[in-house]
């Protein structure tokens, strides 16, 4: 079995405002990898965070972004130290929010080697389970199932990935960041495996209740809620996953339509149940129009102060 001692992993965690519980759950992690990069997506440029002080203290290196470029762009930044300086063999790329359970990057490595042997090339090695729940799969009956769709967090990628299909696409800012690396992973001929026993524990936000016409709606007697959105990031998903259907949508309709089904699900929902709807509406309408017209980057900061946070 291939062992982290084998291979020179790095991971590289996305910040923002990082959460008080971050240098613990690195320092647990710091027993898998060989090393870690946090980097600040602007909320420290002054140096004063205290948690990112206990994260340097701790052994990692800490790159504080000068602004908030975006989670692209942050993790690009930090996958470029690693590269530089550290010289991995693999990168696990991490939100500050995830966790990995013991083992994890020896189970990813192990699958890695496993398919390699086999002939299958691997872009990819991600999470089988998200806080116990397996991820959807793009295969099922094959010895080496591939993810249908994984997150970044908790995806070890190989250097050699990095060198086939480039970086991030910084430009995507947010949201569909991952969904358009791995079908650039895809498109190269090499796999999105998932990981056999590889477990990640990643917060799913603060849940609201589904309330239509001022009536909290219960399903088989148990009360629903609904894990929302931003309009800002409501724009971004909208807009990102057009320019995916513009990029991809010849060589991939099949994947894209049932990605398109499970977007077209959670805006229905916000639309009936959550809050700020004409905002919601507004952001969808304006990143359906920028999807189209190709524009890209960050939301302009006029039309998020109008359609709402």
């Amino acid at each position: 079995m291939t062992r982290q001692s084998d291979a020179r992993v790095v991971a590289i965690i996305s910040a923002f405002h990082p959460p008080e519980d971050l240098p613990a759950r690195v320092q647990v992690l710091n027993q898998q990898v060989l090393h870690t990069v946090v980097v600040d997506d602007g909320s420290d440029a002054d140096g004063i965070s205290p948690v990112l002080q206990r994260l340097e203290a701790i052994g990692c290196t800490v790159v504080r972004m000068p602004g908030n470029a975006g989670i692209a762009a942050a993790l690009n930044k930090g996958l470029n130290v690693a590269l530089e300086s550290l010289s991995p063999d693999f990168v696990l790329t991490l939100d500050q929010d995830s966790a990995l359970d013991a083992g994890y990057v020896d189970a990813a490595l192990d699958t890695y080697a496993q398919a390699k042997a086999k002939g299958i090339k691997a872009g990819i090695i991600s999470a089988k389970s998200h806080n116990g729940l397996d991820v959807p799969l793009l295969t099922r009956k094959t010895e080496f199932p591939e993810a249908f769709d994984p997150m970044q967090s908790g995806a070890l990628i190989p250097v050699s990935t990095l060198k086939t299909v480039g970086m991030l696409d910084e430009r995507l800012f947010i949201d569909y960041v991952d969904s358009e690396f791995n079908l650039r992973v895809r498109s190269h001929g090499l796999a999105t495996l998932v990981g056999r026993g590889c477990n990640m524990t990643h917060a799913l936000g603060q849940a609201q209740p589904m309330i239509l016409f001022g009536w909290h709606v219960t399903v088989l007697g148990v009360k629903r809620h609904l894990h929302s959105h931003a309009p800002f990031r409501v724009y971004y998903m909208t807009r990102n996953g057009i320019y995916l259907w513009r990029q991809y949508g010849a060589r991939y309709p099949g994947w894209l339509v049932r990605r398109l089904l499970f977007q077209l699900q959670s805006d229905v929902l916000r639309l009936l149940f959550g809050t700020n709807r004409r905002g919601q509406l507004h952001a969808l309408a304006r990143g359906a129009w920028d999807g189209w017209l190709g524009r890209l980057g960050k939301i302009d900061p006029t039309l998020q102060n109008r359609i709402g946070t």
